[in-house]
């Protein structure tokens, strides 16, 4: 090599003396020939030694991100998960979360490169069992496969990671939620990055299986069945297995360590199991689970106004850590702050199970469709308080729409944008649907949403609309400009929706 601190060497030779040519001069490109040929074939060598050492070439890349609108960055493009199966376990004294995690999907366009958001280091990934290269910048974890994989082709994809959550925090908006002895692995939009890898957006619902392996004086708590508690094994550990049938969205998944006191009703309609943290003081755990026990009357009431609940388990978990947020709709079993569970169970409750129908049944096609979860959820507090004797939903339209923050109007709740997601749609959601309600009528109205959860999978605020639209002759378009796409407050017209 060149060393540009040295002068380049220098080499003499002795110059000839001149003779005139006795024969014509050949033209350049003659001389020219040979040296090209040797340059072509110097490549072609190079290519053949130098490219297996490089990897293969990549063809077909998914991209990063499915193309949220608000967060672009977020899963990866180019497949659908189907199956997740989440092997942890949890090293107390250390703070370090260990994991094997293994998706099975199926490639939706030509793929060779694909897109997982994981906030822990990874150490190891495999595809269909091979070692595959692979990248890690930031939540990006990049796979790439030796050859691509075919539209419709089904791979399973093993990662095998390990850290300190609390080191990972600051690649998410997520953070692992704590106190003493018991960790939290929750979040939204984005949670599950801390704790799995996965296709982390609510577009992307698939099966999942958690193992949890913790301390045998503590309890892992997910979603969905409890298939079984191994305690035999290892005398200082104890194995839970928890399995969800029914597809979910990445960020509805939860895993609750601590020392909690499990409570399991397989008496009603369907099974129960209900988790209550240890830490919390008497009167607030005796209140809890006093409250987590009215959870099938609510799931009765609702199944009343939007049909059959769509899943086979119901249940809870009361933590004793401050968790930023009074509950998060988990799917089968949501997570409460157990003060404000205490103090307001059946307005909690309500509208946690009302997301087991918008929200989860029928996940998020983009984040900026967050109305049709929370609005709905909103909502059915209103209707539920209605229907057992307490102010119509009239009533409580009239005293919101007066009462309401002026600040609250200058958003458009079908666009409020990555950093107000929930700032308006909790209180002008509901707000909105009982002014279509008194537009479409009862009948139109609550087959509107009973037809939009009867049938899993993703769904848009726009598609909505138009089913609304399909429900009624009157056009919707200055009402949606009104409520949902407008800046201001509404005016207060039986073509806006209030009653006379």
């Amino acid at each position: 090599m060149w060393n540009a601190d040295q002068p380049p060497p220098r080499f003499q030779q002795q110059r000839p003396d001149f003779r005139p040519p006795t024969t014509r001069p050949l033209p350049i490109w003659y001389w020219l020939i040979p040296a090209i040929a040797a340059l072509i074939a110097l490549i072609v060598v190079g290519v053949l030694i130098v490219r297996p050492l490089l990897g293969p070439v990549i063809t077909e890349d998914g991209g990063d991100g499915v193309g949220d609108r608000y967060f672009p960055t977020a899963g990866g493009g180019g497949y659908d998960a189907r199956d997740y199966r989440i092997e942890v376990s949890w090293l107390e004294t250390q703070s370090r979360l260990e994991g094997r995690t293994t998706m099975t999907a199926a490639a939706t366009r030509p793929l060779q490169r694909l897109r997982l958001d994981l906030a822990l280091p990874a150490s190891e990934v495999r595809l269909n069992g091979q070692p595959v290269r692979f990248t890690q910048q930031g939540l990006d974890l990049a796979v790439t496969a030796d050859r691509v994989l075919a539209p419709g082709e089904e791979f399973r994809v093993e990662v095998v990671y390990a850290g300190n959550p609390d080191d990972a925090a600051g690649l998410t908006t997520a953070r692992a939620l704590r106190l003493n002895r018991e960790i939290l692995f929750a979040g939204q939009p984005f949670g599950a990055a801390l704790w799995f890898p996965s296709n982390d957006h609510p577009s992307d619902p698939a099966t999942m299986e958690v193992i949890a392996r913790v301390p045998s004086d503590l309890q892992a708590i997910s979603v969905g069945a409890l298939i079984s508690r191994d305690i035999g094994d290892e005398p200082d550990w104890d194995t839970w297995h928890w399995r969800s049938d029914q597809p979910m969205a990445t960020y509805l998944n939860l895993l609750a360590i601590g020392p909690y006191t499990v409570i399991e009703d397989n008496t009603g309609v369907r099974p129960q199991l209900y988790a209550v943290s240890k830490q919390l003081a008497p009167p607030l755990a005796a209140g809890t689970e006093a409250a987590l026990r009215r959870t099938p009357e609510t799931v009765r009431r609702l199944e009343e106004v939007w049909g059959p609940y769509p899943f086979g388990q119901v249940g809870g978990v009361a933590s004793s850590v401050d968790v930023g947020f009074g509950a998060l709709e988990n799917q089968t079993r949501p997570l409460y702050r157990s003060e404000s569970l205490a103090q307001n169970p059946n307005r909690l409750l309500t509208h946690e199970y009302a997301h087991m129908w918008f929200g989860n049944q029928v996940t998020l096609r983009q984040w900026d469709d967050i109305f049709m979860n929370e609005g709905y959820a909103s909502f059915s507090e209103w209707i539920v308080t209605e229907r057992t004797g307490g102010r119509s939903a009239n009533e409580q339209l009239l005293t919101q729409y007066n009462e309401v923050d002026d600040r609250l109007w200058g958003l458009q709740i079908d666009d409020p944008g990555p950093n107000r997601m929930f700032a308006a749609v909790y209180v002008r959601g509901p707000m909105a649907l009982q002014a279509l309600r008194n537009v479409l009528g009862d009948e139109q109205f609550f087959a509107l949403g009973r037809d939009w959860v009867a049938r899993p999978g993703t769904g848009s605020l726009e598609e909505w609309q138009q089913r609304a639209q399909a429900r009624t002759s009157v056009d919707l378009a200055p009402f949606w400009a009104a409520w949902f796409s407008g800046t201001t407050k509404p005016a207060r017209t039986p073509q806006n929706g209030f009653p006379a």
